[in-house]
């Protein structure tokens, strides 16, 4: 038998050795880590200086071998979308012709972050790339709450395109993270905004079933956002912190900045699985309440002056859901309201894991807004799951708002550049940070035309 030459076998285990090394560096590359921190970043508007500020607000968390943040950022003025791996970066990585030390991993082109099938591509391209034990996903950019665009006078959703002119209304937001779940396998750990006016019964209650923590304002956010350094840079120290603990540090992390910085704001995190709870409490004082005033105009009077009284927010139809039970209760005579009311609460205290605010113009803030218009009541609210309770026939019953496609506008709409957040004195002083003509709104809220007060 032919011998063969010991350089040769010597080579062929060279070989080996090799292949064995890389296949376990790739091996603990893809391995799944404690968590990945999603960021979907949509700065194709007038946000997008403050993308880029906040993915350099991240990097400052470090490198992680436990912890994967990665965001997708479509920018401004015919710039490109781009995906980034921020804690899996060089240690020596140079900053980019974006002024980013991430690690640009895709280039994509221009795409439509207002469709919500680009971000669950996003989502998967993460999972798949990017696999954890928990996943956290982070929507970025002007928020509005429940309603969807269409041409209607008060807009509201998430994730507006400038570009497409696209955006991801709650129904379709419902959508995603059922496809989310289905990606994953389970319920996402956290559903973030940093965005305005998202924290809503009516938006987290489209999402409860695929959702297992929800955070976000129930008012405008600044054009900062969150202080990403400060959520990022303990999730990374502090990587098998679970999902409950993380949605609790992001609103303290949030408001402790701004409070630092003498500005007003809000940030609340819910539990998702005590929602069904929640929403038959919230229908069970809406049947009391109607049932009381077709009883009693002086009811009729009494749930006015409680909505009155209840904390709002820069839409004015907005109003914290916890508030206005402690204001019905007050204000209602009838027992089966006030039983109703405290019931409302005693569940609400159990799905508000965390609420934080500062500032006076947000002084009654409990952590969840629901809609209760005055004047009209927007017909789109039917296209939301919500809409199945029998919270609108209620606020119909008092105030006799009609639902209309295009409702007028609230004149109790703050829209000026000021922003002072409710229709209380001593509001917030955000600056105007979009230096261009027809400037003065709030930088993470879609722009309206302005309109009176009251």
């Amino acid at each position: 038998m032919k011998k063969i030459p010991w350089q040769v076998l010597m080579l062929a285990l060279a070989a080996l050795l090799c292949l064995i090394a890389s296949s376990t560096v790739f091996a603990q590359e893809n391995a799944a880590k404690k968590w990945t921190f999603m960021v979907f970043i949509n700065a194709d508007n007038n946000l997008d200086r403050f993308g880029i500020l906040d993915i350099q607000e991240m990097e400052k968390a470090g490198i992680s071998a436990d912890v994967n943040i990665v965001a997708q950022i479509d920018r401004g003025y015919g710039k490109p979308a781009r995906r980034y791996d921020v804690t899996g970066r060089l240690a020596d990585a140079q900053a980019d012709d974006w002024g980013l030390l991430a690690k640009n991993v895709a280039e994509l082109g221009e795409v439509d972050m207002g469709d919500y099938k680009e971000m669950v591509s996003f989502v998967k391209w993460s999972c798949e790339n990017y696999p954890a034990e928990n996943y956290a996903l982070v929507i970025w950019n002007h928020g509005a709450g429940w309603k969807k665009k269409d041409n209607a006078p008060v807009v509201k959703g998430v994730s507006y395109d400038d570009q497409s002119k696209n955006h991801i209304s709650t129904k379709d937001l419902g959508i995603a993270m059922g496809a989310v779940h289905n990606l994953i396998g389970r319920p996402i750990d956290i559903l973030a905004f940093d965005a305005c006016l998202m924290q809503m019964i009516e938006v987290s209650y489209e999402v409860r079933e695929n959702v297992r923590y929800m955070v976000a304002s129930e008012e405008t956010e600044p054009g900062d956002g969150w202080p990403y350094e400060l959520i990022c840079a303990p999730l990374v120290q502090t990587p098998s912190m679970d999902a409950a603990a993380l949605a609790k540090l992001i609103p303290q992390a949030y408001v402790q900045n701004y409070a630092s910085k003498g500005k007003g704001c809000t940030q609340s995190a819910v539990d998702c699985s005590k929602l069904d709870e929640l929403a038959a409490a919230v229908e069970f004082l809406a049947l009391k309440i109607t049932d009381a005033c077709a009883v009693e105009t002086s009811e009729i009077a009494a749930a006015k002056n409680a909505l009155g009284a209840t904390q709002k927010y820069s839409y004015a139809d907005n109003i914290d859901l916890g508030h206005f039970a402690e204001m019905i209760g007050q204000a209602s005579k009838d027992e089966t309201v006030k039983r109703a009311a405290e019931e409302l609460r005693t569940v609400y205290g159990r799905v508000i894991v965390e609420n934080q605010f500062t500032g006076m113009a947000a002084r009654f803030s409990t952590g969840m807004a629901i809609y209760f218009p005055r004047y009209s009541f927007n017909s789109k609210y039917e296209t939301i799951k919500f809409s199945a309770l029998d919270w609108d026939e209620m606020v119909r019953a008092v105030t006799g708002a009609q639902s209309v496609a295009d409702p007028a506008p609230n004149p109790d709409n703050n829209n000026s550049g000021s922003n002072s957040g409710t229709i209380y004195p001593g509001g917030y002083d955000y600056p105007d940070v979009y230096p261009f003509p027809g400037g003065g709104f709030h930088p993470h809220w879609p722009h309206m035309p302005p309109m009176p007060m009251m």
